[in-house]
């Protein structure tokens, strides 16, 4: 009665959409609010975890490039 074969064919195109569309945003977003914790001293380096906070740079930087 149902047919399985393109089940996954609305999940993937959802997660499309959030990776290229929403993620840079939410990237600025995630960069922007830890640097100024960072300088308004409310967070410590330590705290942000900052092997995370690199790559998450990286990232964006590689979004940008592929945008541009």
């Amino acid at each position: 009665m149902t047919d399985y074969q393109d089940r996954f064919e609305g999940i993937v195109k959802h997660i499309l959409v959030l990776g290229y569309l929403v993620s840079p945003f939410l990237n600025i977003i995630t960069i922007l609010l830890t640097v100024i914790l960072l300088l308004a001293k409310k967070a410590r380096w330590a705290d942000v975890h900052p092997y995370i906070f690199i790559l998450n740079v990286i990232i964006f930087l590689i979004q940008l490039e592929w945008f541009i």
